[in-house]
Formats: C-alpha cells, structure tokens, sequence
C-alpha cells in the first residue's frame, strides 16, 4: 500500500472514530444535564435553590480532585492542549487525555459548569488521531498531521458543521491553507458530520425564524452597533477571564485540586440567582434550550440582560478555576443574548415590531464569537451551518469583521495563545517545524522518552530496586508524596545500595532538585548544553503547565538518534 493510500485509510478511520466519539460524548452529556443539573432543578423550595448552587460545587471538586491526581490534560477547554501538542510534541496525545476529557466534561457541565462541549470534542477527536497514528507506527511528523484531521472531525460531529470545521482547523490549528494534508481534513469532516446526522438527525442544531432575502438599513446598521460592542465585550471577557485564570493559578500546595469546586460554588450561586428569580436555566451548562429562545425572538429584555450578565460571570468561574470544558458554546450563548438586547431596545427606541430581536442574536452569536476565539472566517461558516439561513450572511459578515478588527486591535495575542503563555509556553517561538529549521531549533517534548518511572523518595531501596531491576533506563526522576520532582537517582546506585542497606529509603542517595533540568519547550540545543555540564547521560523533563510534574526524560541517545535521522535526511 502506497503512503497516500495508507493516509486516506487512516483518515476514513479517524472520520469514524471522531463522529462515534463525539456523538457519545454529546449524548454523555445530555443525560447527565438531564439527570443531574435540570433534576435538581425542580426540587421545590429553598431546599432546591439550595441544591442548584452546591451541585455545580460538588462537581467542581470531583473534576479538581481527578485532574490534579489522574488526567492534568482534561483541564480547560482542550484546543491550547492540541495546539500545544501539534507544534511541540509532534502531535504526541495521551489517550488518557481523550478518556479524561470525556469523563471529565461529562461530569463537570452535567453539573452545571458553565463551560461548553465542542472544545473537549476537538480536544477528544485529536487525541484518537494521535492514537491511531502511534497503534499503526508511524513516524513523530506524520502523527503530527493526523492531529487537523482530528480537529476537524471533532468540529464536524460537534456542530454538524463540515464546512466550519475544514476552515478552523487550517485556520486556527495550522496556519496553513497548502497543508498537505488538506485533502483528509476534508474526508474527515465530511465522514463525521455524516455519522452525526446519521445518528442525531439531519436538521440544524437551531431552528431559526425565516428571514427575508431584502434586509432593512435598520438591521445593517444595528449590525455595524453590535460588531463594535462584541468587539469591545470580547475584549472585556477575555481580559477577566486570563486574569481570573492568573490568580487562580497562584494558588499552591495540596489543597489546590479544590478550585474548580470554589468556581463551581460561584458560578452555583449566580446560576441559581437567575432560576430563581426569572425562572431560566442559561446559566448552567451548555444552555442551548435558552439560547434557541433568544433566536427565536422570544424573550423579554430583561431575561437577556440577565442571562448575559450570569453567563459573562458564570463561564470566567468556571474556566478560570480549572474547570473541564471549552469556551465555544458559551461564547455563542453571551453573544445571542447581547445581540438579543440590543435588538429589542433598538425596537424599543423605533417604536416598530420586527425582526431585529432575533436577527441580532444571530448577528451578535458570530460577532462575539469572531472576537474572542480570533477565527473570523470560521466564525462566519459556523453559524451559517448552524442555522441553515443564508439570508443574513451580509450582517453577519459584517458584525463579524467589526468586531475581529477591534479585539484583535485592543490585544493582540489571541486567547488560546494567551492561555498558553500563562502556563510556559511560546508558540511564536516554533511558528511551524519544519526540518529546514534545524534539528536543534526544536523542542525537547518532540525527541523525550515518555514512559519513564518515577519513584517515590520515601520508598525504600529494596522496593525501589524491584520496581525497576526490569527496566533499561540509567536515570530515574524522583518524587515527592504530591509527585513534584524532587532530584534524581542512577539505577546502579539504587543497585548497589539496596544490596548493602536495603531498608535505606531512595531520598539518602538522590541527587537533589538542583539539578539540571528542562521542559517540554526546551530547544534541542539548549538541553545539548546541559549535558556538558554534567557527567550524567540523561536529564528529566518536567511540565510547566502542572509545576513539578515529571513528564518524560531526555537522553543523550535521544538526541544522537534525532541527529542521524535528520542527516540521513540531508538536513
């Protein structure tokens, strides 16, 4: 079999695997709405309002507690991950981050988070093309090119967008329109969105009012209103939301797993503020049911504003405090109510009943979205697909562009770049790795051994000899009770002194936590620098997005086997 003939099987196996997954992950997450957040919902009394604010608390805690101990990637909404992970690490995803995302997403907006589902599932299909590309052997820069296909499958089954979802993900993830593997983002959109219609239905994920072909300079012109005000409200939102993330992340030590429950209890007791007075679920979770009413024209002034409001601060307590899901569909959702204010008071100043309450939703639903996620050509075709109208493309065109002009003017460094940087990493630093770059330019996550053992530094000698007397490696990272790295041991050490004192614990002989390390960004050529100051032949990677986390190790033979494959290349 040729390599374009085993690529396009691969991605027809990638395009099934990501509408399967994505289906089921929607549908995981419906029934635990349903059964958990809507059900506590319709307890009477105090006792109900009571349940509604500590049920998305409680799942705030779960969530925590299992990220910080079992699956740190299925924090957050999961596109930085995959961005991060595609540029650096070769497209290298740990399928327990596509278990984790699954499970805990499903936990954590069945709760009521206020955080959506379409991120987790970019975040859930590339990591499935990750697995894929590694169960049939293939070489780290052509798993690196299955990841847009899982992207873009994941878009795909997420919305029943195909056509969205080839452009986001040569938009947002690549960069990079003569991508070769152009052709199988397609296949892999198409297959997906096939198997979601399949299974779910063929209609739009919104059902909208019909709209005449002939818009009004009334509705134009309250387009051009919106896009300036999405343009500054996106700004507004990713600002609290980075700088929420910022402190959140400041807090430290062994009790910082319960943050996602504090965000869980604010976002609780905004949530059940807004039930409680105006008898509206928006708050929680994904909140289609209310964003398909302001579509729909259908509710009050003050029903939006409220909505809005809960949600602006629902979404920054629950992504910021670590939460498990993406930020897409409340984008979506703080959007339409925007729009849907604005419209009604635009008909409240003309004195005429129309149209505009729900033509500006819409309007506002792509115009906030263009301005936080910064993908204004995606933003354009996704609600285009997710409504099926086409009659309203030239204000959506509009507002779109407006406001992607004015957030990209006010902050430049988009949001899922933004969120990066606070965890360590600079994309801007390996625009796109290419071999023509240099084999020492790139990042030590692409070369590093990942299956490496940790022990524990107060384990004894004797445990710690039998735990690794069958492995190959020389080195061994050691870790404290939280597993943060602590130092670092020689397995011939642990040898020799197990069999002298065996009830010595692995701390009396480490060498401790000053010595040279580096992260999964290091340049080749940097960690190449380290080894000259030290005699040893192997230094431990930890992360930077779980400080202390030992993450893999570096060795000198991973770097001479890099080097003689790029010269055999005729790099």
């Amino acid at each position: 079999m040729s390599q374009r003939s085993r690529f396009n099987v691969l991605a027809i196996l990638i395009g099934v695997l990501s509408g399967l997954s994505a289906v089921a992950f929607h549908q995981s997450i419906h029934w635990a709405e349903d059964n958990w957040i809507y059900r506590v919902s319709q307890i009477p009394g105090w006792l109900g309002v009571l349940a509604l604010i500590f049920l998305p608390a409680l799942g705030g805690l779960v969530v925590g507690f299992l990220i910080k101990h079992w699956a740190p990637e299925a924090a957050g909404s999961g596109i930085p991950q995959v961005k991060a992970a595609y540029f650096l690490k070769f497209g290298r995803i740990r399928f327990r981050a596509a278990l984790g995302k699954f499970l805990l997403g499903t936990a954590s907006i069945g709760t009521g988070a206020s955080l959506g589902r379409e991120g987790p599932t970019v975040h859930l299909s590339a990591a499935i093309a990750s697995w894929v590309g590694r169960w049939f052997g293939l070489a780290p820069r052509q798993i690196m090119a299955l990841i847009p296909l899982g992207c873009a499958g994941g878009i795909a089954a997420a919305f029943n967008t195909p056509l969205a979802a080839i452009v986001f993900a040569i938009e947002e993830i690549m960069g990079d329109m003569k991508h070769k593997a152009f052709a199988g983002i397609v296949m892999v959109a198409v297959i997906a969105a096939v198997i979601e219609r399949s299974l779910l239905g063929t209609d739009a994920m919104f059902q909208v009012p019909f709209h005449p072909d002939h818009m009004s300079g009334m509705s134009l012109a309250m387009s051009v209103v919106l896009g300036v005000l999405a343009g500054f409200v996106s700004h507004v939102f990713v600002e609290c939301l980075l700088r929420a993330r910022e402190r959140v992340k400041l807090v430290r030590g062994r009790f910082s797993w319960m943050m996602p429950g504090l965000g869980g209890l604010l976002t609780g007791c905004v949530g059940a503020l807004v039930y409680k007075n105006l008898g509206h679920m928006g708050v929680f979770g994904i909140g289609y049911l209310d964003l398909s009413s302001a579509l729909a024209g259908s509710l009050g002034l003050g029903v939006l504003l409220a909505l809005f409001v809960g949600k602006f601060l629902a979404t920054i307590f629950s992504y910021s405090s670590g939460g498990s899901g993406g930020i897409f569909a409340p984008t979506l959702f703080i959007g339409a109510m925007l729009g849907g204010a604005v419209g009604v008071l635009a008909e409240m100043a003309t004195h005429e009943a129309g149209l505009l309450p729900h033509v500006l939703a819409l309007v506002g639903m792509g115009a906030l979205f263009a301005g936080v996620i910064r993908a204004p050509v995606t933003s354009i075709l996704i609600i285009f697909e997710l409504t099926r109208d086409y009659n309203l493309i030239l204000p959506i065109m509009l507002a779109n562009l407006i406001s992607y002009a004015i957030a990209t003017k006010l902050r430049e460094v988009p949001i899922y770049e933004a969120l990066l940087l606070q965890d360590g990493i600079n994309l801007r630093k390996f625009p796109i790795l290419r071999p023509s770059q240099g084999w020492q330019n790139m990042p030590v996550g692409s070369i590093m051994t990942n299956t490496v053992h940790t022990l524990r530094a107060d384990m004894s000698l004797e445990d710690a000899w039998a735990k690794i007397k069958g492995e190959g490696f020389k080195v061994y990272p050691v870790v404290d009770d939280e597993m943060h790295y602590v130092g670092l041991v020689h397995r011939k050490g642990v040898k020799i002194v197990s069999a002298e004192s065996p009830k010595k614990q692995v701390q009396d002989i480490f060498i401790s936590k000053s010595f040279p390390k580096v992260y999964p960004d290091t340049k080749i050529r940097e960690a190449a620098k380290q080894f000259v100051n030290t005699e040893w032949i192997a230094l431990p990677v930890i992360s930077r997005l779980d400080q202390g986390r030992v993450v893999g190790v570096v060795t000198l033979h991973d770097i001479t086997r890099q080097q003689f494959l790029q010269e055999t290349k005729g790099d």
